[in-house]
């Protein structure tokens, strides 16, 4: 009796031991996933530019039926553009306007326009200047790289915009209309 005894404590020990291996596993598993794959370069990049202050938006709002790929792979075009931004379908509208300006940006800069865009909806400041002082400020500081002139259109461009977009969310009139050009 004193084997027969020996060997069912022995089991028991065997299945709590890899009860809580198992366990561990688990949780070891749910921590990765949390944290989004571990080591990966996307990972580390998101948490930059949110350290820094700047936007993390990871969908594009370039138009997702363009034959053009992204600049970045790893910046896919959404389905719905608008769907994630308050600047709704202006933000298609003013990418085209800054392209027609002759105003150079990536797939990830168009991301960072749009942001822009939303935190100046999020303001609600239905009439903006042509040369908002809070506009600008955001422009030149995510974007050093513009001349003058880039700088100049691109806040225009934005302030008209973001008008537009307060008028339509309130079912008003936007103060300048099309006064940009």
């Amino acid at each position: 009796m004193p084997l027969l005894d020996r060997l069912q404590s022995i089991r028991w020990k065997h299945a709590v031991v890899a009860g809580v291996v198992l366990l561990l596993g688990i949780l070891l598993f749910g921590v990765i996933a949390l944290a989004g794959g571990g080591d990966d370069e996307a990972g580390n990049d998101e948490a930059a530019p949110a350290a820094l202050g700047q936007p993390t938006r990871v969908a594009s709002p370039i138009d997702p039926g363009s034959t053009r790929p992204p600049d970045n792979p790893s910046l896919a075009p959404d389905a719905d553009p608008a769907a994630d931004s308050s600047f709704g379908i202006e933000a298609q509208k003013l990418l085209d306007e800054l392209r027609s300006h002759d105003v150079p940006f990536t797939d990830a800069d168009s991301n960072i326009l749009v942001d822009i865009g939303d935190k100046n909806v999020a303001r609600g400041l239905p009439d903006l200047t042509a040369d908002d002082p809070v506009i600008a400020d955001q422009v030149a500081k995510a974007f050093p790289q513009y001349t003058v002139q880039q700088r100049a259109d691109v806040v225009r461009c934005l302030a008209e915009y973001v008008e537009q977009t307060i008028a339509k969310n309130r079912g008003t009139v936007p103060p300048d209309g099309q006064d940009h050009n």
